[in-house]
């Protein structure tokens, strides 16, 4: 009998992680499919129309999930609160551990009450899942308690998918990027999570004293403000192209010298690594030298403290960062997602 699989999560056109296990399975006698929101609204941008859009949006997708029918469901966590209908009617699930959810509420809105919430439903999560996938063996030691069945699954990127549209040169040139210049390229939230305020000190540091460094910011986010006033601010050296379709970011990884993820370093920072930062892992895959701090060692990036993110810059442009190694979904990844639903059909 085909498996009916259903993913669940908010957004699954915005993760790429959803199409890639679509791939895995192709062959696999299973009916995968995300399970997309039927109601999305949207406000506005302000801080009141944004929580009311969220409540309307997570209200609806709470009740959609709850009438919805499998056999086995895929609940990507962060927000953790999407299993709770799943409980309540008692459907099996495996629990897509991709990340700390309740240290990322601490490190966003601070210890209280939303960080306590969201770790009491992180651990009725987990507590109730019949496996759990992580994208990262930096996540293991949040599941040292738990009895269930762990598949390390990283979040690395499709080889036959993940290719740029237009050669490196012609990119550069259509964006006005001028020989001997260099590309220093952020993508991802523009959000103080993701280190974007780092950023901006980056550039004004490296501008004045760098003519020849081109930013380019690929992404949006609650910071999307400093990101145009950048833009505006240094207009030969920084280029704002707001967010961009997944089939297109290749294009700027391929046409970039220099690839950066900067966060700040805090108590969870050894949580995220070129495993389950997806990012990172497209970097990789055309050997860009990466530049981080605020994450886990690893020997495919060179790590800095978040003050000497300009030195390590500097650094990676004079040859001294690590090439790293190309990492892919089909030859990395494909057979876990396999095991995952071959265990499942055993238990």
């Amino acid at each position: 009998m085909r498996m009916k699989l259903t993913y669940v999560t908010l957004y699954p056109q915005r993760y790429p992680r959803v199409k890639k296990i679509a791939v895995a399975l192709k062959d696999e006698n299973v009916h995968f499919r995300p399970l997309a929101p039927r109601v999305i609204a949207k406000l506005g941008n302000g801080k009141i129309e944004r929580m009311v859009s969220a409540v309307i949006n997570y209200s609806a997708y709470l009740l959609q999930i709850f009438f919805s029918k499998a056999d086995v469901y895929w609940v990507a966590n962060s927000p953790d609160v999407f299993v709770f209908p799943l409980i309540i009617k008692r459907a099996d699930y495996i629990f897509d551990y991709r990340s700390p959810w309740p240290l990322e509420v601490e490190l966003e809105f601070g210890k209280g009450l939303l960080s306590s919430i969201a770790d009491f439903l992180t651990k009725i999560a987990l507590r109730n899942a019949k496996m759990i996938t992580i994208p990262s063996t930096t996540l293991e030691k949040d599941l040292r308690h738990h009895d269930k069945r762990v598949f390390l699954i990283p979040n690395y990127p499709l080889k036959k998918d993940f290719k740029p549209s237009v050669e490196a040169d012609k990119f550069r040139k259509q964006n006005g990027v001028s020989k001997g210049q260099k590309v220093i390229l952020f993508t991802g939230r523009l959000s103080r999570v993701e280190g974007f305020d780092i950023l901006v000190r980056i550039v004004s540091e490296l501008v004045d004293s760098r003519r020849d460094l081109v930013f380019w910011i690929v992404g949006d986010g609650t910071l999307r403000h400093q990101a145009q006033e950048l833009a505006e601010k240094f207009p030969r050296n920084v280029k704002f192209f707001g967010w961009k379709p997944y089939e297109e970011i290749p294009n700027f990884v391929n046409a970039a010298d220099v690839c950066i993820v900067p966060r700040y370093k805090t108590a969870f920072s050894d949580y995220y690594n070129e495993e389950g930062v997806q990012k990172i892992a497209e970097y990789m895959f055309f050997r860009k030298p990466i530049v981080a701090c605020g994450i886990a060692p690893s020997k495919e990036y060179l790590l800095v403290e978040p003050e000497d993110m300009v030195d390590g810059i500097l650094l990676a442009l004079n040859g001294k960062a690590p090439i790293p190694t190309p990492r892919t979904w089909e030859d990395d990844c494909k057979a876990r997602v396999i095991d995952v639903v071959n265990s499942l059909r055993r238990a």
